[in-house]
């Protein structure tokens, strides 16, 4: 790492001061917030002209992802001049560049743009300068991306052969751990120096040291308020200590126009002080037909690794659920190599079933808690393993109020979704739904796939000690609230840019819900110079831009880099003949069974006629739901028995998508006639023979089942 004291002071504070073709690059970071203001000052080298001829250097600027480029200055005569200032725009500007070049006697130079490049500068100069370097600065705006509990940017390698190396220093507010090109460095405040070789990609991060925990926050944690759904509502809201200890906020804003306003917001989750998991666990497995064999056993690899990374004392059972939810134990047993065995027995194929009723499930696990309160308290835990195919109607308050647990129980849960590699993503309404569930829960909700089991249960486990993810997160600004759609685990971070129509907000609120508790953490947001946020909020449209100095000529040329066409979003489709061949092959003999098997014992039973409507939804290769839409049989036991009989057959899957593919079946009942027998295909004497012996045995059914018992 580079002192400080061997950085130009002139160049640090912004003077105008040439640079040397030997010099480094001078890199200031500026952490304002959840943004991050960069400015780049360097010396760019022209190659040998011509005696008697001017000179033009080219340089492609690669910029980090999620930044937007604020200015390019050029030192021309002694100071800093704006490449966008005054110049025109458009056309014109290549066009007056091409006839400066000329009157200087250059040719512009054709090369091709860098991959990466998002803009290209151009610098030109009239003879009698030799290879005198041009200085020039840059600035731009940059949302650090957040993983691991630290803000990153990432700089791409550079675009020359022989780049010049960055002498790099961060300006933080607070004390921070700072990292710049892998090298980690305490900072209690200040300037943080550091040095990179930008051959490569480089990156720097930081991140605030916590605080001590406050004893609110940690008594809340060890005593969480368990209250029913409905009531939670009304709950009030936790104190503004205690939620300032779990989440840290910082906002910047900015007037855009008259009427419009934008604002910065970063959130970040402190990681609470680390306790002890529940020492005793109940598993919900989804043992439904979505999961597929593949997804049965990713579901049976993460169980076991689950058991396995939890202490030996640890007790387990388990629920597997479809539409119904069948337990593993009677009772709660330890965590032995013969339990776990036990556990691998159930998740085989022929244990799939049709349908998936995860609040019926949840209902269950409920009344299993509360038939145990004894064994189960005083802390629980709760893992739903599921492939996320719930359906749309589920929700989180609906999960939450299915799961009533016992007050004796401070029961938190893990939502776990888990799917193969090649398998789509999660549908969004089921992705809110079971973080809703865990955040309320002081739990946690991931999607998995079924390659990083390993990688994952550490760190998920690790989540659920130190306090779980906060939910429900809301920014409130100009009295709007504008939901964030995430979740914060411990020690993640949340940074984003929004609109607002107005005037300047003097006040932000961040909401959001933790263990069943809403919280409210309001900051003042600093004011910032516009032109960091305005290429968010109405990025320009890019066009050359040109400055003529007294000296140098210089023109910024966007790089259009052409965006791959969109993937069309995946619909649930099947081919019909497909759906049609399995409803008449394994279906409709079920469906003509239930009107066969009806009584006879009046007239009109035997002579029922009448037209059923069935609609038939199949999600991911199972029976999700079966619906009677209309009916004019008038009988409840033969439309019951139709939709049971559908939740029997087993499916192929939709083509890439979890969208259910819906099968409308239009089936007429009504009894067959000596005549109408005749009409069918003629099977000779044998066929009269079957006829009159399947005639014989139902009366015999019939007397038998009058007669009385022996």
């Amino acid at each position: 790492m580079r002192p400080a004291a061997l950085i130009p002071a002139a160049l640090l504070l912004g003077l105008a001061a040439p640079a040397r073709a030997d010099q480094p690059q001078h890199v200031v970071i500026d952490a304002r917030g959840p943004l991050a203001l960069v400015e780049v000052t360097r010396a760019v080298v022209p190659p040998p002209a011509e005696p008697g001829s001017g000179t033009e250097a080219l340089l492609d600027l690669a910029l980090p992802d999620g930044s937007a480029l604020a200015s390019v200055e050029v030192l021309d005569g002694g100071r800093w001049r704006r490449i966008d200032g005054g110049g025109p725009d458009g056309a014109r500007a290549a066009e007056i560049y091409r006839a400066e070049s000329a009157a200087r006697n250059v040719t512009p130079a054709v090369e091709p743009f860098d991959p990466d490049a998002t803009v290209r500068l151009r610098l030109l100069r009239g003879a009698g300068k030799g290879r005198a370097p041009f200085t020039v600065r840059t600035r731009f705006a940059v949302i650090p991306t957040t993983g691991d509990g630290r803000m990153k940017i990432r700089f791409p390698a550079a675009t020359e052969r022989l780049p010049p190396p960055a002498d790099v220093i961060v300006r933080l507010r607070g004390p921070a751990d700072v990292e710049i090109a892998g090298v980690r460095t305490a900072a209690a405040g200040g300037d943080v120096v550091g040095h990179a070789t930008a051959r490569a990609a480089w990156d720097v991060s930081w991140s605030p040291r916590d605080p001590a925990p406050s004893a609110p926050a940690a008594g809340k944690r060890e005593a969480p308020e368990r209250v029913s759904a409905p009531a939670r509502d009304g709950v009030r809201r936790a104190d503004a200590a205690a939620a300032q200890a779990l989440i840290e906020t910082r906002a910047a804003v900015a007037k855009l126009s008259p009427d419009q306003t934008a604002l910065a917001f970063l959130a970040r989750r402190r990681a609470s002080t680390a306790t002890a998991l529940p020492p005793n666990v109940l598993f919900l497995v989804d043992r439904s037909r979505s999961v597929g064999l593949p997804g049965l056993s990713a579901e049976r690899e993460l169980v076991c690794a689950i058991l396995e990374a939890l202490p030996p004392s640890t007790r387990f059972n388990a629920l597997f659920f479809d539409r119904t939810a069948t337990p593993l134990f009677p009772l709660l047993r330890p965590a032995t190599r013969e339990a776990i065995e036990g556990f691998e027995t159930e998740m085989v194929p022929d244990r799939l079933r049709n349908g998936t009723d995860l609040p019926a499930a949840l209902r269950e696990a409920a009344t299993t808690l509360q038939r145990q309160v004894e064994a189960f308290g005083p802390r629980a835990l709760l893992v739903l393993v599921t492939d996320g195919a719930l359906g749309d109607d589920a929700d989180g308050p609906l999960l939450d109020g299915a799961l009533a647990a016992p007050p004796a129980i401070d029961l938190t849960v893990a939502a776990l979704t888990i799917r193969p590699p090649d398998d789509e993503p999660m549908a969004a309404g089921p992705r809110e739904a079971l973080r809703a569930l865990a955040a309320d829960r002081g739990g946690v909700a991931r999607e998995l796939r079924s390659n990083e089991i390993h990688d994952a249960v550490p760190t998920l486990l690790d989540d659920l000690q130190r306090g779980g993810d906060v939910g429900g997160l809301k920014l409130v600004a100009d009295g709007t609230g504008r939901k964030l759609g995430a979740t914060l685990p411990p020690g993640e971070a949340l940074a984003g840019i929004v609109p607002i129509a107005g005037p300047v907000p003097r006040q932000a609120r961040l909401e959001a819900v933790a263990r069943g508790r809403h919280l409210s953490i309001a900051t003042a947001p600093q004011r910032i110079d516009a032109a960091w946020l305005r290429p968010w909020i109405a990025p320009a449209k890019p066009a050359p831009r040109l400055l003529t100095g007294s000296s140098v000529v210089a023109l910024v040329e966007p790089v259009a880099h052409p965006a791959p066409p969109p993937e069309a979003a995946p619909k649930g489709s099947m081919d019909r003949m497909v759906v049609r061949n399995v409803l008449s092959l394994a279906y409709m003999p079920r469906a003509r069974a239930c009107y066969l098997n009806r009584t006879g014992a009046t007239p009109a039973d035997r002579e029922l006629t009448g037209r059923v409507r069935l609609a038939i939804d199949l999600v991911r290769g199972e029976v999700d739901r079966a619906t009677v839409v209309s009916s004019t049989l008038g009988n409840a036991a033969i439309e019951a028995c139709l939709r049971e009989s559908a939740f029997a057959i087993e499916v192929p899957r939709a083509a890439r998508s979890d969208a259910p593919v819906t099968a409308v079946l239009n089936m007429n009942f009504r009894p067959r006639t000596p005549a109408q027998k005749k009409s069918d295909v003629d099977l000779g004497a044998v066929g009269a023979e079957i006829d009159m012996v399947i005639d014989e045995m139902r009366r015999r059914e019939a007397a038998d089942a009058g007669a009385p018992d022996p």
